[in-house]
């Protein structure tokens, strides 16, 4: 891949992983199969937790 390519990766997009959270959980809001709706909040919390650390400063 090139350069120019991997600049273009959705997770460079400033807040990627905090909208991702969002959208993960208003899925989630909407799943009826309790397994489906568990396991998208455990990606919306590995999302926002991947958001705050990315705000950190270094």
């Amino acid at each position: 891949m090139t350069d120019e390519k991997l600049r273009a990766l959705p997770r460079d997009v400033p807040d990627y992983h905090a909208r991702q959270a969002a959208h993960l959980r208003a899925l989630a809001e909407n799943a009826t199969a309790k397994g489906v709706r568990e396991r998208l909040l455990d990606e919306a919390e590995e999302h926002e937790r991947l958001a705050a650390a990315s705000n950190e400063p270094q």
